[in-house]
């Protein structure tokens, strides 16, 4: 059974989606690739098709670019339901999605889910390495989703990041459909973070899943633990080492390459060396 890293993205040309491509042909992922493009020009397109990657789209205009009308949604939650469909028409032994403008695999991602995914778990979630009630806009977003009397139970939580999701591909599949369903009839538009904290907080996910800290080295989340702009108020809050650059690889505090550097375009001089190896 083949492995899957999918992706979704809307109104982003080559200049923005070819760090994600190019840094999944260079870490020697061998499984079928697939980007979802809402709304995109034909050029960037064929250029991803060329990379060896799957396009689906939806509908095309007069000169051939991809176009999708707007629900209303926006397009970071309506991914969730596209890439459930897409998973619903095959089976995967292990599949990958991630937010596809602010992220790169520096490895295979196959490779560690082989080491660290044990028989008996299903999905592997990637920590932001800080509480809710630490993390202003997180700590905002959970209580605009919930009200008070669930953000006040939930407010100690641990955050993981809903931009960085594996696991087992029937696990995943549902997983998907479920955090876009709860993302429906809130009372605010963006709430994906929210919703899949919420889910993953509570069983089965408890007992099915497996929690990654950040030291692991499976995925930086770098909004948290590297912008410059915000890490002297974050650093006292933090619950782990932050991460490192070490020749040009971005690492844990223990010189562990990650597999995945999520919101690298946080911290000018790192985003400057990774678009120069992977551009």
């Amino acid at each position: 059974m083949k492995d899957l890293i999918i992706g979704g993205a809307t109104n982003y040309d080559w200049s923005i989606l070819k760090y994600w491509v190019n840094s999944i042909n260079k870490s020697g992922f061998e499984g079928d690739k697939v980007l979802i493009l809402m709304n995109c020009d034909k050029d960037t397109v064929k250029k991803v098709n060329d990379a060896g990657f799957q396009v689906v789209g939806f509908q095309q205009d007069a000169e051939g670019n991809l176009v999708y009308p707007s629900t209303g949604r926006p397009p970071h939650v309506e991914r969730f339901l596209h890439i459930y469909n897409f998973l619903h028409q095959k089976d995967y032994r292990y599949v990958i999605t991630t937010d596809v403008k602010d992220v790169i695999f520096q490895k295979n991602p196959v490779d560690f889910i082989e080491k660290y995914l044990p028989s008996n778990k299903n999905l592997i979630f990637a920590s932001e390495s800080m509480k809710y009630k630490d993390e202003p806009w997180g700590n905002q977003n959970l209580l605009e989703t919930f009200g008070h009397m669930i953000y006040d139970r939930f407010k100690n939580n641990e955050i993981y990041n809903v931009g960085v999701l594996a696991g087992r591909g029937y696990a995943m599949r549902d997983l998907i459909l479920n955090i876009f369903v709860a993302t429906q009839g809130k009372p605010i538009p963006i709430c994906d973070q929210s919703t899949f904290n919420f889910l993953i907080s509570m069983s089965p996910y408890k007992e099915t899943s497996v929690y990654l800290k950040s030291e692991d080295g499976w995925a930086a989340q770098l909004g948290t633990t590297g912008d410059p702009s915000k890490i002297d108020n974050f650093r006292p809050h933090l619950l782990e080492p932050e991460p490192i650059m070490d020749k040009g690889t971005i690492t844990t505090s223990a010189k562990e390459p990650f597999t995945i550097v999520h919101q690298y375009d946080r911290v000018p001089y790192w985003r400057h060396v990774i678009e120069a190896k992977y551009g």
